[in-house]
């Protein structure tokens, strides 16, 4: 779809694919349920989230069936900066996906060496390549080009102005991330799990020390440090703390060293905010790129699904009227109510402060409570995930895109056999009667928190 943007005519705005994460089939269907073009999820252990349930090929072929019900396109990750030992269990994986005949619609990748055992088993294949290359200029586009790579994933540390001009180019399609985690390293090339205890994040082994909380302490308790001291602000108690208090010149205690005054606790020094961009999405789609991409193939399917209806209605109403375009209460509400950290818009419009150093995650609003997976003679019938009982008010995430997130009560539960229960409990399917409200198969119920 063309949409002509009134307030800069020369411009052509094309909608951008919606592509969404997919660490399990379950998040699959909540993606595509929800609104995403496409899901990108990983083989095996070959990837950069090697600790999410990831796909067997055998596996793919079900992913493949779910998304070709409804056109939508499926890519498969296999990202990782393989050691030598891991080349032949990597090739022989790639020569089963091409013997396979589920052939994804296009392979996600970084190494060079990876790209070449691709090509060489599956020819035809469309290779995407990963923001781990590090792509920041033309010519490296130009060079991948030559190679056959049909579309580069940019690297979260351009701004708009960048993205903007690499895209007019032409030289390939165009990728960027509009939410989700960010990484300290450039790009996500990060060494500090490995120094540590020896995962490795270009493995999908990252054990993400840079959430973890630190203390400043001198090394040497006898140095000279300025009267000012290293200053930490708790994120409790709001309280300061000097490391050294004595008079210019003198020398610091050993044990005042930098922890927070009264907890003992330290700060989240080396803590990323997370990525959210609704505020400047138009000003994403303008810039020209072929795929909006959100994090989160460690996130569960209530996450995908909440985050992707978000960016969907946010998508459709830009290009469909990007005069009127206005962000919508409930979509700030709802990506405030996940399990996050503090927000940024990151590098895109040079906001300054990046790092959230007083806390970890902001707690979830809501929990999961079951999914409907049928409708009969109008009353849904359930998959539940966390026990609820008839009294409790829920909340809908709807697969409607223009229906917002609704709160309903409904007054019966049964079994599928017709016995009523006063508690729906998990890992079972159940009927319920008396919703104020239609519902639709693939909504989600979710009980409110705090």
């Amino acid at each position: 779809m063309l949409t002509v943007n009134p307030h800069a005519p020369m411009i052509t705005i094309k909608k951008p694919e919606l592509l969404a994460p997919a660490g399990s089939i379950a998040c699959a269907e909540a993606a595509f349920t929800h609104g995403a073009d496409a899901v990108y999820a990983g083989i095996g252990g070959f990837n950069l989230r090697a600790h999410s349930p990831n796909f067997t090929v055998e596996e793919f072929d079900e992913l493949f069936r779910l998304a070709s019900g409804g056109g939508k396109r499926v890519y498969a990750v296999l990202n990782i900066m393989p050691s030598e030992e891991m080349l032949s269990s990597l090739s022989g994986t790639i020569k089963q996906i091409a013997d396979s005949g589920c052939m994804p619609h296009a392979f996600i990748i970084s190494d060079p060496g990876v790209f070449l055992l691709v090509k060489t088993n599956c020819p035809d294949a469309q290779v995407h390549l990963s923001t781990q290359a590090g792509v920041f200029n033309s010519a490296s586009m130009r060079f991948w080009k030559s190679q056959g790579v049909s579309r580069v994933i940019l690297p979260r540390e351009l701004n708009l102005e960048q993205i903007r001009n690499l895209s007019s180019l032409g030289i390939m399609e165009t990728e960027v991330f509009v939410h989700g985690a960010m990484c300290v390293s450039v790009s996500g090339r990060c060494l500090l799990g490995t120094y540590f205890n020896g995962r490795h994040p270009n493995l999908g082994d990252c054990s993400q020390p840079c959430r973890l909380q630190y203390r400043i302490t001198p090394d040497d308790p006898t140095i000279n440090l300025p009267h000012e001291g290293f200053i930490v602000e708790g994120p409790t108690e709001g309280e300061r703390f000097f490391a050294c208090t004595e008079e210019p010149g003198a020398k610091c205690k050993g044990e005042e060293s930098l922890a927070l005054k009264g907890s003992g606790e330290g700060v989240y020094l080396l803590n990323s905010k997370d990525l959210c961009t609704i505020q400047i999405l138009p000003q994403i789609v303008e810039s020209g790129v072929s795929s909006l991409k959100i994090e989160g193939r460690n996130k569960s399917a209530h996450y995908v699904a909440s985050v992707v209806k978000v960016y969907r209605e946010a998508l459709d109403m830009y290009t469909a009227d990007p005069q009127n375009y206005k962000v919508r209460d409930w979509w700030t509400r709802e990506l405030e109510a996940l399990d996050h950290r503090t927000y940024t818009t990151g590098f895109y419009i040079g906001e300054p402060v990046k790092q959230e150093v007083f806390a970890s995650k902001a707690q979830a609003g809501f929990r999961l409570a079951a999914t409907v997976k049928a409708v009969l003679n109008g009353r849904p019938v359930v998959d539940v995930k966390n026990s609820f009982t008839a009294s409790e008010p829920l909340n809908v995430l709807s697969v409607k895109n223009s229906l917002a997130p609704f709160e309903f009560t409904f007054s019966h539960i049964e079994e599928l056999d017709g016995q009523a229960r006063e508690k729906a409990v998990p890992n079972r399917l159940f009927i319920l009667e008396g919703c104020s409200e239609k519902l639709r198969v693939g909504d989600m119920l979710r009980k409110r928190l705090g």
